[in-house]
């Protein structure tokens, strides 16, 4: 019974949420790891201080040794691992004219009235200016995908907004 009343719940709220497509200010699609990634621009690759290939753009400070104790989970706290050096995707960022809409995912959040949109004021003085929202989204490609990981010490993670 339970079960049934949280379906009818989910329903009735997807049927009243409105969709990217019926909101034309918001025009967006999901990000396809495999073709909008600039995968050469992971490069330069190293293993330690070792130049392993090479890139446009310069390379950081890496450890001289390529082996090294990574942090792991309890109750082992360390492991060996690899300090490989390059490039990561890391984040994506959205900016948009419209609340609640989110370009990289495709699709617009709920209305939910104007709360906690903020508040506007009009001066005596006309400034010209524009508002936009910026939506920074962690991205972990490299370790979604399982790439190069498996035996680096890399930082793990999920999606977060």
């Amino acid at each position: 019974m339970k079960r049934s009343l949280w379906l009818l719940m989910l329903f009735l709220l997807a049927a009243h949420v409105p969709s990217a497509s019926a909101d034309s200010a918001c025009e967006g699609r999901f990000v396809n790891p495999i073709t909008d990634i600039c995968w050469s621009c992971i490069f330069p690759l190293s293993l330690g201080s070792i130049k392993v290939s090479q890139g446009k753009v310069p390379d950081t400070a890496n450890p001289s040794m390529p082996i090294q104790f990574c942090p792991a989970p309890p109750p082992v706290f360390k492991r060996i691992g690899l300090a490989i050096g390059y490039w990561e995707p890391m984040a994506l960022t959205d900016v948009t004219r419209s609340p609640g809409c989110m370009v990289n995912l495709g699709f617009s959040l709920p209305a939910f009235g104007k709360t906690a949109q903020g508040t506007a004021k009009k001066d005596d003085k006309q400034v010209n200016g524009a508002f936009y929202h910026v939506h920074w989204y962690k991205y972990p490609l490299t370790y979604w995908l399982n790439i190069i990981t498996s035996l680096g010490c890399l930082e793990g993670g999920d999606l977060d907004i």
